[in-house]
């Protein structure tokens, strides 16, 4: 199949982690803050040279039906061919939590799947917490490649960037990760998030799907 140009792939950004304190021993909504808007830094950076258009949605943007109707408007856009989403939002097993709403990913994927946008939903990224648990439910709502975390994820701020260079310069979706998924790095986060107190510590990545993906590659 054709390759899908720039002009044809838009990527929606995610960001909220400041909706409550998730941390174990006392305020993390500094730290949350400052990753909820590094992450919207760095990925208009680095991917608004790769994206005919990069959207971001952060803090009380994140609600359920915000990010459905954007969802929606992005991928129904008849120049859109390939719609990526990036999502740095707290999870817990089975579970992602906006603004407004805590929802399990099982019924998310049921939500994507009535919406008929398959053929245009292509990769979803996540740094959430037991992503992995969800990434088997985006993969069958129909994004071509999902992937997330064992475990509590702490690797963000090294494999993020990583990940996403990687992505931007056309490399697949496995090296992408592999390269953010360095074992050096996600020792030290994880073991630093440990020490702050936080329980079930794993960043390893797992992929579901096609995970030879490229950003050149069609969603289907």
């Amino acid at each position: 199949m054709a390759e899908v140009t720039k002009d044809e792939r838009v990527l929606l950004v995610v960001a909220n982690l400041v909706l409550e304190d998730r941390g174990p021993n006392g305020n993390y909504q500094s730290l949350y803050k400052w990753l909820d808007r590094n992450a919207v830094q760095v990925a208009n950076l680095l991917m608004r040279p790769a994206y005919r258009l990069v959207e971001t949605l952060s803090e009380d943007q994140v609600t359920l039906g915000t990010f459905f109707d954007r969802v929606g408007s992005l991928a129904s856009d008849p120049q859109t061919k390939a719609l990526d989403v990036f999502l740095v939002m707290h999870g817990l097993p089975g579970e992602l939590a906006f603004d407004d709403v805590s929802i399990s990913t099982a019924e998310l994927a049921q939500l994507l799947k009535a919406a008929d946008l398959a053929d245009r939903l292509r990769l979803l990224y996540s740094t959430a917490c037991y992503g992995a648990s969800h990434a088997e439910h985006f993969a069958d709502a129909g994004f071509r490649t999902a992937s997330g975390a064992l475990g509590v994820c702490a690797n963000g701020p090294y494999e993020f960037p990583t990940q996403l260079l990687k992505w931007r310069n056309n490399q697949t979706y496995k090296s992408s990760v592999k390269a953010g998924d360095n074992p050096v790095f996600r020792l030290i986060h994880d073991h630093a998030a440990k020490l702050m107190g936080f329980t079930d510590v794993n960043s390893e990545k797992v992929i579901m799907g096609k995970k030879l993906t490229r950003i050149t590659s069609p969603a289907t």
